[in-house]
């Protein structure tokens, strides 16, 4: 080999060396954003082809953009922990809350020299709740003090209280309430029985009708369904009975008395002894 083709040799290979390494240069930092595109021509069906600059970005392609990540550059805003900053007691803004507890206020006591009785009353259950009860009802009692209504001759009528039928209750201190208590107590007589240590009670829900007619008796007897509490003794609860029997029919509603209630029921207290 000659030395012209030794050198043609040698230049042949720097140019292509020249020219892979401008195309590699060109490829990792483009010049332009600008490329050559071709597409179809606007020919009236023929197949010409268009050639042209277009934006790169409308191809799909954009320009390398730096990311920066947390350590990777010493800019201190690059590395800096950002904290909320914390206020004081005395900046911060309290609100009032809700389950302050207030003073209870106190009503003015009555002075008076007379002995006065415990006053500090609870609400206590008559028996004590079982946990899992399909029972949800209670009844409620006071700690102190009598759920007895005042007697006459034995008898009794409690408070005034309706049923879930939507009977409506007859109040023992009413007019009508207290001539209830004044025929039964005539038409109670227990016999004699002796010591039967202490009180005995029998507590009946009696039904009256507008009409006066005892709705609780049923074939001339009074109906177990009425009766809340039985005395240990027999002849006090058959007493019991024989009083409302011979008490029926009651006297007829006054008027203006439980204005549109068809019947009423009275909670009547037998006592023994009287």
């Amino acid at each position: 080999m000659n030395l012209d083709q030794r050198f043609g040799t040698i230049l042949s290979i720097v140019l292509h060396l020249a020219i892979l390494t401008a195309t590699a240069f060109i490829f990792r930092n483009p010049l332009s954003s600008q490329i050559v595109a071709a597409g179809e021509g606007q020919g009236n069906g023929e197949s010409a082809i268009e050639v042209g600059l277009v934006d790169a970005t409308h191809l799909g392609f954009a320009l390398p953009r730096t990311v920066s990540f947390i350590g990777n550059e010493s800019g201190v805003s690059n590395n800096q922990i950002l904290e909320a900053e914390k206020r004081t007691e005395e900046e911060a803004e309290i609100l009032p809350s809700e389950n302050v507890k207030r003073p209870r206020e106190q009503n003015p006591a009555v002075i008076t020299e007379r002995p006065v009785a415990n006053q500090n009353e609870q609400l206590v259950a008559k028996k004590p709740l079982q946990g899992g009860s399909a029972n949800t009802s209670i009844e409620v009692g006071r700690s102190f003090g009598s759920s007895v209504p005042a007697m006459t001759g034995g008898i009794g009528v409690g408070p005034g209280a309706g049923t879930n039928s939507g009977a409506t209750g007859v109040p023992g201190g009413s007019e009508y309430g207290r001539r209830i208590q004044m025929i039964l107590s005539r038409n109670y007589n227990p016999p004699a029985i002796g010591d039967v240590g202490e009180t005995q009670y029998v507590v009946v829900q009696m039904r009256i009708a507008r009409d006066g007619r005892i709705l609780s008796l049923e074939n001339g007897r009074l109906s177990t369904a009425y009766v809340k509490k039985r005395s240990r003794n027999d002849l006090i609860n058959f007493a019991a009975e024989r009083a409302i029997i011979a008490s029926s029919p009651l006297p007829p509603f006054p008027n203006g008395f439980l204005i549109g209630a068809q019947e009423a029921i009275a909670e009547i207290w037998f006592r023994y002894p009287k």
